[in-house]
């Protein structure tokens, strides 16, 4: 599975280091404040994808278990129902933004000099959306049939198209519609390079919609995912639409910096979360629930610390490599990024492997059941935490609310047939962590006493957390060996 993972990662990555390198320059060449509107219309394009009836969160599980059994038919139908789907969701976005958009740049502290490029942009967000949610469903459908290969190649390629069309065409001034453009063009390249690659997975016939047991059995699990994927919205996007309310619109600007940090940090470990969805997923089809615990419990031994680790030596130092990135005027970027960062390295740890479990096995209530349980914690303390810190009391409660909630979903999936014991901790990962994070942190802050910004010397500040990773890897990889546990084969329930 390790090159599965190491190209699952690249096609992950290309994205995030894409935005990495794209987010000085446009705030150079756009300015704070088109920046921040900008940054607003990708929050509404992220809410939108999120609330899409569940139907991307779903297409990987349900790809999986077709190409697991060989169903080239399923996956051709579900292919064309997700897509036309897809479009009418799209169509309808664009109607009420045709018949909103006055009233919402109106409503938003968007500078008058901005309004009308505000307002176009907002035309564009049905189009954008369409595409964005189609390019999901293509690289869903390569993630289920175990083509991380061409799927690297593909959102690679497609990044650095889109890179370049950027720095060679975006230049100073109104240039958001253009740049809008240029986004919907990489998510076409994504769509169409994607179906391309995976067409041998796809049989065309009649009918070419799913049958109606099909829709039945993915709109019960969809439903599930919906709920879960709302609360994913509430307890991130909200954060910047609560921003774009009570401040000027440059602060979502500055957040969405801190936003991304945290994201981009917290997203690299879940580069393995598809290969791991697909093989447990497969495993399930084959063996059943026994298959599937036994599984979870092989991979969920060597990911816990791991992951830990990792969340643990990136909270100490993103505030620092933030400002080295940034500049020391976009400090409180760093702060957002430190405090979501915190609370995303629990989730990670104690939910990614968890969360492919409940997908494959059917079951996405639990994940469900957690994230609102999440939800309910974050909106509790959002206006205390508001009041009381600001900016930072938004994201903080976030934090809270997404830890609370990961410790929840630990217990409620023994209840899924997961045995307790599985959250030990090796005996060396206490100083394995605190030796990482403590030469990560000093070598950051020696590139920052440079006085040096932008991505290179975010480069150079990458290569202490590296050194500590790397220390703390060396102590504890004899104790994080692989270890399977034997489960008796059966067939799916």
């Amino acid at each position: 599975m390790v090159p599965s993972v190491g190209f699952s990662a690249l096609a992950q990555a290309a994205p995030l280091l894409t935005n990495l390198l794209l987010t000085p320059y446009l705030i150079g060449r756009l300015g704070l404040d088109r920046f921040g509107v900008w940054s607003l219309i990708l929050v509404f394009l992220a809410t939108l994808t999120v609330l899409d009836g569940g139907v991307g969160a779903s297409l990987a599980r349900f790809h999986a278990y077709h190409a697991a059994r060989g169903d080239r038919d399923g996956t051709g139908r579900l292919v064309i129902g997700s897509l036309a789907l897809f479009l009418c969701f799209g169509a309808l976005v664009t109607v009420g933004c045709v018949l909103l958009a006055p009233t919402a740049t109106a409503a938003l502290d968007v500078p008058p000099r901005l309004r009308e490029e505000a307002h176009r942009l907002l035309m564009a967000l049905g189009p954008l959306l369409t595409l964005a949610l189609a390019s999901n469903s293509a690289v869903a459908l390569l993630q289920a049939g175990g083509r991380f290969r061409a799927l690297a190649a593909v959102s690679g390629g497609s990044c650095l198209v889109y890179a370049v069309a950027v720095t060679t065409l975006i230049e100073e001034g109104a240039d958001l519609p253009l740049l809008a453009v240029l986004t919907a063009g990489r998510y076409l390249l994504v769509t169409v390079g994607g179906l391309a690659a995976g067409a041998r997975q796809i049989r065309i016939r009649r009918p070419l919609l799913p049958t109606r047991a099909e829709r039945r059995e993915f709109g019960r699990y969809a439903l599930r995912m919906q709920l879960s994927g709302f609360t994913v919205f509430l307890n991130g996007e909200i954060d910047a639409l609560v921003v774009a309310g009570l401040l000027p619109v440059r602060y979502v600007g500055i957040y969405a910096a801190g936003y991304q940090a945290a994201m981009g940090l917290r997203s690299l470990p879940l580069f393995a979360i598809p290969p791991v969805l697909t093989r447990i997923t497969h495993v399930y089809a084959r063996h059943g629930l026994p298959g599937a615990v036994g599984e979870f419990h092989a991979l969920q031994a060597r990911w816990l610390p791991a992951a830990l680790t990792y969340g643990v030596v990136t909270t100490a130092v993103v505030s620092v490599a933030v400002q080295v990135w940034l500049g020391p005027a976009l400090a409180l970027s760093g702060a957002v990024a430190a405090v979501l960062l915190a609370g995303y390295s629990v989730q990670v740890a104690f939910t990614g492997v968890r969360t492919c479990f409940v997908r494959a096995i059917g079951r996405p209530g639990y994940e469900t059941r957690y994230s609102w349980a999440a939800t309910v914690v974050n909106l509790a303390l959002t206006v205390p935490f508001a009041l009381l810190w600001g900016v930072v009391g938004v994201v903080l409660a976030t934090a809270v609310g997404v830890a609370a909630g990961s410790l929840y979903f630990v217990a409620l999936c023994r209840r899924a047939g997961l045995r307790r014991g599985d959250g030990r901790l090796p005996r060396r990962w206490l100083p394995a962590t605190a030796l990482a994070a403590a030469l990560a942190v000093l070598g950051d802050l020696l590139v920052l006493e440079l006085g040096w910004h932008g991505v290179l010397p975010l480069l150079l500040a990458g290569l202490p957390v590296l050194a500590g990773l790397a220390a703390a890897t060396a102590l504890l990889g004899p104790e994080l060996a692989p270890r399977r546990v034997p489960v008796k084969q059966g067939g799916p329930p």
